[in-house]
């Protein structure tokens, strides 16, 4: 693609997304002005964690990588799983808008639970998650700065030269891998269990954090799908081998997701004490949820597994991509699941309310990771052999 062409592409593109942001925005105060406040503050909640976790997971990916001194697909695979970090920023200052709803979101609030109270209080709570927050965006981009330096992009296209990686980033890469564990598993219990505050998991952090974290996996997958044309044929980003082992990472990690499932849901299953399985019997035994809850576990689990079981499907562009779309679409709901049903659980909420809170979010997301993109595409047109700068 030419200079010209993609200058051409990202005019034609930004109408359509700031169009797109306040189609999101309105909606949200139709919402709430026409006395739907539940609906609009639910699907404000289930974005914000979708898209908010998933950049967080992506730039965990880059760090996991730098861990595991990962260099099979050299600077563009790291450029790729950091592309998304510009939405951590806007996601902090969203979260903030969470105040301004608490009362509608979080029961506690106007039904106090005594001894959670020192714990579910509106003041610790929002001090405590926006620290986290807030030390994670700064910790993020301090690790992307690092990433993007000439000794960094040495490292990554010398294995045979350079054994380890630049000090900066072997120091920055597991703090950000422990301040993600430790963060994003407050955040679940803020956020998302308190909803429903009779019922805990001491397991339910971890849950979510590796939700979020394949889902980081997935959006790469998908992206490195649709980005293919985008690049030159003879580049490395192009050569099957990239797609085959982001299809290894998306197969491998559905796997971890269903296993940490299974391990919250079998002691629920065996203790059958009615303070434990009301969380779970309405999202997977009671309609009308169920038929939600099970969908879950067929996108994010059972189509990965079987699909991408064989080595050519990973390799095959439409199957890889299709996969990870709807793994992505599988977290979206899965966390639709885990959030609505505490606030409205007779029925399903959805309409345009939150088809328009989607596409907001969408379009803010999509704006904010553009710069990222253009950097990727960048080092991922290099011939295949050839240093990416």
């Amino acid at each position: 693609m030419s200079a010209a062409q993609g200058s051409e592409s990202r005019s034609s593109i930004s109408p359509a997304l700031v169009a797109g942001i306040a189609a999101g925005a309105l909606g949200f105060l139709a919402a709430i002005t026409i006395g739907e406040s539940t609906r609009a503050w639910e699907a404000f909640l289930v974005n914000l964690l979708f898209w908010m976790g998933l950049a967080q997971g992506a730039i965990v990916v880059s760090a996991a990588c730098y861990l595991a001194q990962g260099r099979w697909g050299g600077a563009p695979a790291y450029r790729l799983a950091e592309a998304f970090g510009g939405f951590l920023l806007p996601g902090f200052i969203l979260f903030w808008a969470l105040y301004f709803g608490r009362e509608t979101i979080f029961p506690w609030i106007s039904h106090p639970v005594p001894r959670l109270q020192p714990w579910l209080n509106a003041p610790f709570m929002f001090a405590r998650d926006g620290v986290g927050l807030a030390w994670m965006t700064f910790l993020s981009l301090w690790f992307l700065r690092a990433s993007r330096r000439d000794e960094t992009l040495k490292w990554v296209e010398s294995p045979g030269e350079i054994e380890l990686p630049p000090k900066a980033v072997r120091r920055l890469a597991p703090t950000l891998a422990i301040s993600y564990f430790v963060v994003y598993s407050i955040l679940a219990f803020d956020l998302i269990m308190s909803l429903s505050p009779r019922w805990s998991s001491t397991l339910f952090g971890v849950y979510y954090l590796a939700s979020v974290f394949w889902a980081g996996l997935a959006a790469m997958g998908f992206a490195a799908v649709r980005l293919r044309s985008r690049v030159r044929p003879d580049s490395r980003f192009a050569s099957p081998q990239v797609l085959h082992d982001l299809g290894k990472l998306v197969f491998a990690f559905s796997v971890f997701w269903v296993y940490l499932g299974y391990d919250q849901y079998l002691p629920i299953w065996y203790g059958d004490m009615p303070r434990e399985t009301f969380f779970v019997a309405p999202r997977f035994a009671h309609l009308p949820w169920a038929v939600l809850g099970w969908s879950t576990l067929v996108l994010v689990w059972a189509v990965p597994f079987f699909v991408l079981m064989g080595k050519r499907p990973k390799q095959t562009p439409a199957i890889l991509g299709t996969v990870c779309l709807l793994g992505l679409i599988g977290v979206w709901i899965e966390l639709y699941v885990l959030v609505t049903p505490s606030l409205s659980p007779r029925h399903i909420p959805f309409g345009w309310i939150e088809a328009l809170i989607t596409l907001g979010f969408f379009a803010a997301f999509r704006l904010c990771t553009r710069s990222g993109f253009e950097r990727l595409l960048a080092v991922a047109d290099a011939p295949a052999g050839e240093m990416a700068r």
